[in-house]
């Protein structure tokens, strides 16, 4: 996986809020707006490119499925474990 497989399937506004130089952000937007697949995208950005280490990011839904999901795609595009505990995602090593 490369950057440009992490941005060619986002639109402008979800490519800013992945490649946001801020430490911590926020994605408010509507019911299948991609909300999910940002979320995805920044964990792999953070990653890949700036060189997070897995335990060092926290990402937090407000649903079971939403973290489900995230679980799922994350684990299908890195492979890293995960312990999901109410909507929260925790990265172990």
């Amino acid at each position: 996986m490369n950057v440009y497989d992490i941005l060619d399937q986002l639109n402008d506004k979800q490519q800013e809020a992945v490649t946001s130089n801020d430490q911590n952000i926020l994605v408010l937007s509507g019911a299948g707006s991609g909300k999910t697949r940002v979320l995805v995208n920044r964990i792999l950005w953070l990653q890949l490119v700036k060189k997070y280490t897995p335990w060092s990011i926290m990402a937090i839904t407000f649903t079971n499925k939403a973290a489900s999901v995230m679980r799922n795609r994350i684990q299908s595009l890195i492979g890293v474990q995960k312990k999901v505990i109410y909507g929260l995602i925790l990265f172990m090593d």
